[in-house]
């Protein structure tokens, strides 16, 4: 399938929420590629306090979802999205490419990141 849309989201999915279900089915419906950043089980030990599950089970469980067409681990230890935008531009350098995030992203760095629009939203439990 050509990736003419590429929509990016990220989170722990520890566990996978009714709510990161409802985000992930948004994303999916504002685009034709959806790539989930994960965050890596360092930074859910400093950021979040511990891991229920390990890295490659929430990669796993995510990739088993029909709405994610690709996982990306990625370099989270500046506390940022900045390497995961970063890397997915440089895989698909021509391609339209939007981060949704269901947080506040106001005066983040990865705005300072040209080439991606950022979309955010409030998901409710369904």
């Amino acid at each position: 399938m050509e990736k003419q849309e590429i929509v990016i989201t990220s989170g722990t999915y520890d566990p996978l929420s009714i709510e990161d279900l409802n985000l992930l089915k948004y994303c999916k419906r504002k685009g034709n590629w959806l790539i989930v950043g994960l965050h890596s089980d360092k930074w859910m030990e400093t950021v979040e306090g511990g891991i229920m599950q390990p890295f490659r089970v929430r990669r796993e469980i995510l990739l088993n979802l029909r709405l994610v067409d690709e996982v990306f681990g990625f370099d989270d230890t500046d506390g940022t999205l900045c390497k995961l935008l970063k890397v997915t531009k440089a895989c698909y350098p021509h391609t339209k490419i939007t981060y949704i995030s269901g947080m506040n992203m106001n005066n983040t760095p990865e705005l300072k990141i040209a080439g991606v629009k950022f979309e955010q939203i409030l998901i409710k439990e369904k």
